[in-house]
């Protein structure tokens, strides 16, 4: 349903968030690689279309981005030609341990299922090496859902989230370190912003 959804909305999805989302995309993204050594090696799980993430984080690292639609991908190779992009699901992907100093996921880990999300945040700080960070942005309360006119009519998405607290033990379980968590207000709704260190 995911991959389905963003194959169909194609630049769309852009188009829209180009105006619906303020500057904090800017002010993470600075903070993030202000973190970071120039060349460090980073993931970002859910890249879309490399804007901004994989444009602005490719010019002070080494960057990788991955993606379960293959048209955001497409899209993400030509907007952003210096970095590097593979299609793959986050769920089912395999890397060496410390692989990465620094992972993103940007509203992206809150399109697998709940009950899959423990063993990413596994995953993750198994990638990272020590001192790495990870940055990511889940839900504040626990829902799952889809909407069936998501951005455009036709356009069906799905979501699964837990609560801010219960991602907080998870992190804390796999051993991160919470340097930083803080409700993301958004109109009716919100999320949760963390920053993470291994």
């Amino acid at each position: 349903m995911v991959k389905a959804g963003y194959d169909k909305l194609g630049s769309r999805y852009r188009t829209y968030y180009e105006q619906a989302v303020p500057q904090r995309y800017t002010n993470w993204l600075t903070a993030f690689a202000q973190l970071l050594s120039p060349g460090t090696r980073v993931l970002e799980l859910g890249c879309a279309d490399g804007i901004p993430t994989a444009r602005y984080l490719s010019q002070h690292v080494n960057y990788l981005g991955v993606d379960i639609s293959p048209v955001q991908i497409e899209h993400a190779r030509v907007n952003v030609p210096m970095a590097n992009f593979a299609v793959a699901d986050m769920a089912t992907l395999r890397f060496p341990d410390h692989s990465f100093g620094g992972v993103i996921a940007l509203y992206s880990i809150i399109h697998l299922p709940v009950a899959e999300q423990p063993a990413l945040v596994n995953a993750i700080y198994q990638w990272l090496k020590p001192e790495g960070y990870f940055l990511c942005i889940l839900g504040a309360d626990k829902w799952t859902g889809t909407e069936a006119d998501w951005i455009e009519p036709g356009t069906l998405m799905y979501w699964s989230h837990t609560d801010a607290a219960t991602y907080t033990y998870w992190f804390k379980e796999a051993g991160f370190t919470v340097i930083d968590s803080h409700f993301v207000d958004e109109g009716n709704g919100g999320h949760t912003f963390f920053l993470l260190k291994k």
